[in-house]
């Protein structure tokens, strides 16, 4: 049958897919576009987590399949697969099958943090740079992952109402898993017969970029990608969870600008005119009650190099940014109209090659050494008694219910949805059941 990109863009809407790790960019808008290459960001850097791993060791063919359809739907001429080299196997087995396509080839990255950022991967597999500001498209590239690419594969048969998820950490057998969307982690962590630890709590995606989450409640969604338990009181998890009047005291009191944050900062690394040191400076400088704005920090990525392993003091540079982020927001000033627009990016630093954090240094300064384990996928067919859906689970209009209490759903319904011409896409029911809830936050299925 001949490809269809207007039905092909409404058929992966319809499913609901979005990115499925970091913020959740609802997919089809990347479909729609033009580009030269499509990347399959299969880097999975950050630590501890297998799900991506076991996606394309298991469904190798659905994952090549899903590139291959997004390759049509932009006009790429060529695929790269972006995958630690590491992974001997998964890449002997990844490059037999790209072996019967053409166009689509596997790059073999070093085991670094973070490869698996898009403008590091782009830059590694295509040496181009993504413009300050700018998307992977502005570069001819569009960037997916692993399990996305997957969905994408399955949106003709079944739309997004599944999740694999990595569960480790202090917990007696680390496992990936897939399971319905709308589950608790705490029943993912019963999967994995419970947790090793008093006082358990958990870390909603990586250890670097996720976020901690005391209530182990919380609901599994379509961006989830693991979740890693450790002690309320291990270091990381005091570390994350350090308030803006403690991170500012330490920072104003302890910083000696030794500018290590930058000289790690993969941006920087880049070109890019982002300077952690110049955000931590502001903290020496400003009156107490006054608010951080330093623009060095607009191009910030999030990535916590800075702060959870760059730091030779410790402090938390990561978080000194997002919150000068924050207030340069409010003052309505972005990287369009900042002064730093206005300093031309650089060419990549001359060391960046020596600058790259290899993944097992940083596991042991994040004292994970004890939980680097295998997390083996454990298949099996649950049917949780209730879920609930958030209505709000990607970047994007927040979805609108289409359903009332006491109406019979079946697995794959959509229960909500948002207007054609907004950026979002519809939830799906998980299971079959009846809505027992529905709420500004979430619509409650029971089985």
């Amino acid at each position: 049958m001949e490809f269809n990109k207007e039905n092909f863009v409404k058929q992966i809407r319809k499913a609901g897919i979005v990115g499925s790790g970091g913020a959740g960019f609802p997919t089809y808008v990347k479909a729609n576009s033009q580009a030269e290459i499509v990347i399959l960001n299969a880097a999975e850097c950050e630590p501890l987590l297998r799900k991506d791993q076991i996606i394309m060791e298991f469904f190798t063919e659905e994952v090549i399949n899903g590139i291959k359809l997004l390759m049509k739907s932009v006009g790429a001429k060529k695929g790269i697969i972006g995958i630690k080299k590491k992974h001997e196997k998964l890449i002997e087995k990844l490059e037999k099958e790209c072996r019967k396509e053409e166009n689509i080839s596997v790059f073999k990255l070093g085991d670094f943090y973070p490869a698996g950022d898009e403008f590091c991967l782009v830059y590694e597999t295509t040496k181009r740079i993504i413009p300050p500001g700018e998307i992977p498209l502005s570069v001819g590239c569009v960037v997916n992952n692993v399990e996305t690419v997957y969905n994408i594969s399955l949106s003709n048969k079944t739309p997004v109402v599944e999740k694999f998820i990595t569960v480790t950490g202090a917990v007696k057998k680390p496992s990936t898993i897939k399971v319905p969307i709308g589950i608790s982690y705490k029943e993912a962590i019963e999967f994995c017969q419970g947790t090793t630890v008093k006082n358990p709590v958990g870390i909603d995606g990586g250890p670097m970029m996720g976020k901690v989450i005391t209530d182990l409640e919380t609901q599994v969604t379509k961006t989830s990608a693991g979740i890693i338990v450790l002690a309320a009181d291990h270091p990381l998890i005091k570390k994350k969870t350090q308030g803006v009047e403690q991170f500012s005291r330490i920072g104003k009191s302890a910083c000696d600008q030794c500018s290590f944050c930058t000289e790690f900062c993969p941006r920087y690394l880049l070109g890019h005119s982002v300077q952690p040191h110049r955000s931590m400076r502001s903290l020496l400088f400003n009156p107490k009650e006054s608010k951080i704005h330093n623009e060095y920090s607009l191009l910030c990525c999030e990535c916590s190099l800075c702060s959870l392993y760059s730091c030779p003091e410790n402090l938390n540079p990561k978080e000194v940014c997002v919150k000068s982020k924050n207030n340069l927001r409010e003052m309505k000033i972005g990287i369009k109209n900042s002064a730093v627009s206005q300093i031309k990016p650089k060419e990549p630093h001359p060391l960046r090659e020596f600058r790259k954090v290899p993944v097992k240094k940083l596991i042991k300064k994040l004292g994970l050494s004890d939980y680097d384990k295998p997390a083996p996928y454990s298949n099996f067919d649950y049917k949780p008694e209730k879920v609930k859906i958030l209505l709000s689970q990607h970047i994007g209009v927040s979805t609108k219910p289409i359903v009332k209490k006491g109406d019979a759903v079946k697995k794959g319904q959509i229960i909500a949805d948002v207007e054609e011409k907004e950026l979002g896409c519809p939830v799906h029911s998980s299971i079959d059941g009846t809505v027992g809830e529905v709420n500004f936050k979430y619509i409650e299925i029971i089985g």
